[in-house]
């Protein structure tokens, strides 16, 4: 399917989202390995995003079955350079985590997710500075807040801490992450993490919720 073809229909997907056209929710996508088998999911769901070429840097980073996601099941803030077996986990999470908590604290959908990218050639910030993060491989994902969809911001900088649905809203997300991603870590782990929701699908788990 092409790029305006998969355009067309997510934006006929979301509208029937809002509409409340179903009220089951979508199944998981599979965890595939082969590239080929990968990108067909994507395009069943009516991801928009455009493939880009894989490469590997002199440090070991870069990324395998690469894809420059710009919608998702919701939409997001940016265009996101990543792997697509990535995407295909954060589509579980949007539909399985983040919607469903959504309606339940705030009854309506999640219209944006905003992230603050995914690869980036570096070590791990606040573990083992010597091994390369996973967002060196585009298995990684920021989350830094949502909007949603009568326009009210829900910010994890500003709205973690405090009381109140959106910091409700952001821990149930936050814990759901941990049942679909590999490592979440979140304002709770250390500094770093004081704006953002760290979500990775690496080889190794922890859940810092």
């Amino acid at each position: 399917m092409g790029r305006r073809g998969r355009r067309a229909c997510v934006i006929g997907l979301w509208a029937c989202g809002l509409a409340a056209c179903s009220s089951a929710p979508p199944p998981p996508l599979p965890h595939i390995d082969s590239a080929a088998a990968c990108l067909q999911s994507l395009d069943r769901h009516h991801i928009v995003y455009d493939r880009v070429k894989d490469w590997t840097t002199s440090e070991g980073c870069g990324i395998s079955q690469a894809v420059r996601v710009e919608r998702s099941a919701i939409g997001w803030n940016r265009k996101t350079l990543m792997s697509c077996s990535l995407e295909a986990v954060v589509w579980d999470f949007e539909t399985q985590v983040v919607q469903p908590a959504a309606e339940r604290n705030f009854g309506q959908a999640v219209r944006k997710m905003s992230n603050a990218g995914s690869y980036s050639c570096r070590g791990e910030i606040g573990g083992r500075a010597e091994r390369l993060s996973q967002h060196s491989f585009g298995k990684a994902l920021d989350v830094t807040g949502f909007e949603l969809a009568d326009g009210t911001v829900i910010s994890v900088s500003r709205d973690w801490r405090n009381k109140g649905a959106k910091s409700e809203f952001l821990h149930q997300v936050a814990q759901g992450a941990c049942k679909i991603f590999s490592v979440v870590m979140t304002p709770n782990r250390n500094v770093e993490h004081h704006d953002h929701l760290h979500l990775d699908i690496g080889p190794h788990k922890f859940c810092g919720y």
